[in-house]
């Protein structure tokens, strides 16, 4: 079993253990448990916006669910399947009307990968515990379900990033900035007709040029423990 194989088991059978839990504990006192949120990472090429996602989820005890870890999600049906076995009853009745509400008016090519993403993105934010990196799911998810966090940073700071951490020279590091850019925009625009630089698709932009990584991420806990527990007020009242 992969690296990437053993996260995706190990999450998945906590949310099989939490479905579990609160199936026993729901029969038992009627009271329904909340899933824990979920937190979402847009970033600009460059940011140190994947190493803020990694200490963020370290700090929350979630799992990170990065690119490779949702693509071979999408590609293993048996794991997709557990995935959404996990849900509850309600959340899985709902599962192809949210797919369909979305898919309609979608200007990209509806492939099977399409189908299977919206699935997961569904089923990760009802199910909680876990930080996601990319894959439009901020827009996807909406703002009331989740935090979502967008790192930014000027042209001239990712840059030297990249030259730094990749070994590479500016040339092929403003290069692969603007070519990651332009895809990852050009996903969200065809799967969510949003512009992945509206501020309003997040709870949080941070510039990372001028703030060190741990500040951003003692920044982004503190917003997203004040929206949780905002969004656990709401749920109850």
């Amino acid at each position: 079993m992969t690296s990437i194989e053993q996260i995706i088991d190990r999450q998945v059978r906590r949310w099989e253990l939490q479905k579990s839990f609160e199936e026993t504990h729901s029969s038992s006192t009627g009271a329904r448990q909340m899933p824990k949120p979920l937190i979402t990472i847009s970033r600009q090429h460059g940011t140190g916006g994947t190493l803020m996602a990694e200490k963020i989820a370290q700090r929350f005890n979630y799992t990170l669910l990065d690119r490779d870890i949702v693509d071979r999600i999408c590609a293993e049906s048996g794991y997709k399947k557990r995935i959404v076995e996990s849900l509850d009853e309600h959340s899985k009745s709902q599962l192809q009307v949210w797919v369909e509400s979305i898919i309609t008016g979608m200007q990209v090519d509806l492939g099977d990968y399409i189908h299977h993403l919206l699935q997961i993105i569904y089923s990760v934010s009802r199910l909680g515990g876990v930080v996601v990196v990319g894959r439009a799911a901020n827009f996807l998810i909406g703002k009331n379900r989740g935090f979502h966090t967008r790192v930014v940073g000027s042209r001239e700071f990712r840059i030297t990033n990249l030259v730094q951490s990749q070994k590479i020279s500016a040339e092929e590091a403003e290069r692969d900035m603007e070519r990651l850019d332009r895809q990852r925009a050009d996903f969200v625009r065809q799967m969510t007709q949003m512009d992945i630089d509206d501020p309003l698709g997040y709870d949080l932009v941070i510039n990372n040029e001028f703030v060190s990584t741990d500040s951003a991420v003692n920044l982004l806990a503190t917003a997203a423990m004040d929206k949780f527990e905002q969004l656990a007020r709401d749920t109850y009242m």
